[in-house]
């Protein structure tokens, strides 16, 4: 059974527990069910319609809510199929900076290990709720319930045991926060770059990604990626910062 192609997607699966298919591999957090980045498909290859509905009826078994990732040797015809029945096809941008490369420009904004800073979670839990609520308008929809942001900070929660969460604060008060990881072969992720409204255009998400990067670079990581979804605006802060486009991922979600 091997990881996900994806390193980003690779990242947000570590929590989670592998499960072989018939025909493709069921990442699952049972911990938070209703968590797409927590709970997906990938490795998918069928060798018939049979198969995949096979493997879609078990991992709905087991994962009320997953995703499923297209990947190098994903079938093209499961794409349509999963079309012809409604599943909703998402796309992020994976952005790389590569070996060697530091970021442009200086950070000058001191950036702390947020364990340090907020060991129970607190803080970061009341930016990722504003974080979802900020979402939720500017796309028009119903504000999700208090326990879907509380399963996301039990994902996190559980990710910190692999990756590391730093942090910006105003004297004791977090302001924004970062999380990077080194993948097993020495390349890097950087995910989770979310900064408070009242404290942005000050330099803070810069100053945290330059943060991770150094500290990456400093672990003898190679090419750094992160992910930005399509239509996004950080997106260009990245490519400012020096990060380049290297393709685009995608996945299929249950339609709502």
């Amino acid at each position: 059974m091997r990881p996900p192609e994806d390193d980003v997607t690779r990242f947000w699966t570590l929590a989670g527990s592998g499960r072989q298919l018939a025909a493709s591999t069921l990442s699952r957090l049972p911990a938070a069910p209703d968590l797409l980045l927590a709970n997906c498909l990938y490795a998918v290859r069928p060798g018939s319609v049979a198969d995949l509905d096979q493997d879609l009826a078990r991992a709905a078994a087991d994962a009320p809510q997953f995703r499923v990732m297209v990947e190098s040797d994903t079938p093209s015809w499961v794409e349509a199929e999963l079309l012809l029945r409604d599943w909703r096809p998402e796309t992020e941008y994976r952005l790389i900076l590569p070996a060697g490369r530091l970021l442009t420009g200086p950070a000058e904004t001191a950036v702390r290990p947020a364990i340090e800073v907020d060991p129970d979670w607190s803080q970061r839990q009341a930016l990722f709720r504003l974080d979802h609520l900020e979402e939720d308008d500017r796309l028009g929809r119903g504000r999700r319930p208090v326990s879907r942001t509380e399963q996301v900070i039990g994902h996190r929660r559980a990710l910190e045991q692999f990756a590391t969460y730093w942090c910006t604060t105003d004297g004791d008060q977090v302001t924004g926060f970062v999380c990077c990881w080194q993948t097993p072969q020495a390349r890097g992720v950087i995910e989770d770059v979310f900064v408070h409204p009242a404290h942005r255009g000050g330099g803070l998400a810069t100053a945290m990604i330059n943060n991770a990067v150094t500290r990456l670079r400093q672990a003898g990581v190679g090419d750094i990626t992160i992910a930005a979804e399509v239509g996004d605006t950080p997106v260009r802060l990245y490519q400012r910062l020096g990060f380049r486009p290297a393709g685009i991922n995608r996945c299929y979600v249950p339609a709502t």
